[in-house]
């Protein structure tokens, strides 16, 4: 049998076939994640569970089953992503929120500044994929720093998402600071990879 022609997902895959990393060995996060192969050093090809968009997923967080939510009909969705290793100097926790239809995208600021009770100033990103926007703003809010972002398309589908990122108790500020520099590198990579799947609105 051709596996590149007829792929076996990895939710399909036995355990030691799999990568040998906290992606895989999350069963529920195991299930969005659509092959064992890396579309670069590190991260895996992830697809939501609504279908909406995709991006690459790191290989060592996991995606939190307590608090993934999905709502009727795929028009929304809720995804919390978080590392597992405590033994890491840096921690990232990520909430990432998709909605399939916006009046327009201040209202998405909006929501945004309104959740994080800040006046966040948004900048936009440059990023390889057409017909949709990647805006973030950062800040500080003690002990994490925070990335905050908005990606939307034309198509008034919208992704709100706030990373928090956070160290080890025991690390100086320089070694906290060098950490969390360490982490939004991987953050920035998430986010610039997210892509809308290009449904059509009904």
């Amino acid at each position: 049998m051709n596996n590149e022609s007829n792929p076996v997902s990895p939710s399909e895959m036995n355990a030691n076939e799999l990568p040998d990393v906290p992606a895989f060995k999350d069963e529920f996060t195991r299930d969005f994640l659509q092959s064992a192969e890396p579309v670069k050093d590190e991260f895996y090809p992830f697809v939501s569970g609504s279908g909406s968009f995709t991006m690459n997923f790191p290989q060592d967080m996991k995606v939190n089953k307590r608090s993934y939510e999905i709502g009727s009909e795929n028009e929304s969705e809720f995804i919390n992503i978080s590392h597992t290793d405590e033994q890491k100097d840096g921690f990232i926790n990520q909430k990432i929120s998709y909605i399939s239809f916006m009046s327009n995208p201040e209202n998405g600021r909006e929501r945004m500044r309104s959740s994080s009770k800040r006046e966040l100033d948004f900048k936009e990103i440059e990023t390889e994929h057409t017909g949709q926007k990647l805006e973030i703003s950062e800040y500080e809010s003690d002990p994490f720093s925070v990335v905050a972002a908005f990606i939307w398309n034309d198509n008034n589908q919208g992704i709100t998402i706030f990373s928090h990122i956070d160290c080890k108790e025991d690390l100086t500020k320089e070694q906290c600071s060098t950490a969390k520099s360490s982490e939004k590198e991987t953050i920035m990579e998430m986010l610039k990879s997210i892509e809308f799947t290009g449904k059509e609105s009904e």
